[in-house]
């Protein structure tokens, strides 16, 4: 199997325009990403509460963050390529492994550095984001959370067509399949010599699955079989 690159870059717009999304409407998987990624990280932005337009309160707080903190924040990217550039080659073997060979569906994935901590993903496009203020081992974290979520969903509508091909990849129970399967494998030791062993990795409303699917996982490490047993679960 031959690997994806994966890009590293900032978008500005992007992270205004999924900035509003986000503050627009805040709760998912039982966080609410607004006060805990956003407001966590910029409490100015409490202030977006008083104003008569949010919007353009919200846009220019970003605009000027990243005018005001240019040069550091090229600084962290330029750590970020770093650390990937290390570990990626491990990566990519690991996956291949779970996958037993299953072919990325891109040739090119593209990361975008955000001083917000949402790390949405977008399957239609290949994208999704990283917070630039995170430390090496939540960076790689991410990265790799998303990577898998390109690959899971690619190999479970491939091979399992019947079962999800008319699921929703944004909620629902093939939502719940992918983040279970996320955590669970990036606590396995492969994983955790990649980027350490992350205390809090997963939703709220998955913490009973979570467990179940680890015990699964354990059992047998047969990516097929795991997955028609956690459907039945879920």
């Amino acid at each position: 199997m031959s690997n994806p690159t994966i890009q590293l870059k900032f978008d500005q717009e992007l992270d205004q325009d999924l900035a509003w999304d986000f503050y627009s409407d805040s709760e998912f998987g039982g966080c609410n990403f607004w006060e805990e990624r956003a407001l966590s990280h910029h409490p100015k932005l409490l202030e977006i509460e008083l104003v008569k337009n949010p919007k353009n309160f919200l846009d220019k707080y970003i605009s000027e963050f990243y005018s005001s903190h240019f040069d550091e924040m090229k600084r962290r990217s330029q750590k970020t390529s770093i650390y990937l550039n290390q570990s990626q080659n491990d990566f990519f073997k690991i996956v291949d492994k779970i996958f037993n060979h299953h072919p990325w569906p891109r040739k090119e994935f593209t990361g975008f550095f955000s001083i917000f901590d949402f790390c949405p993903r977008f399957l239609a496009w290949g994208g999704f984001q990283i917070f630039l203020y995170d430390n090496r081992g939540m960076q790689l974290f991410t990265i790799f959370h998303e990577m898998l979520h390109f690959i899971f969903y690619d190999f479970a509508q491939k091979t399992f067509p019947e079962k999800f091909e008319n699921l929703s990849t944004n909620e629902g129970k093939f939502w719940d399949l992918a983040e279970i399967f996320n955590v669970v494998v990036q606590n396995t030791d492969d994983f955790i010599k990649l980027h350490g062993k992350i205390k809090s990795s997963g939703y709220p409303n998955h913490k009973n699955l979570i467990i179940k699917g680890r015990n699964l996982w354990k059992k047998n490490q047969d990516l097929s079989q795991w997955i028609i047993k956690m459907m039945k679960i879920i």
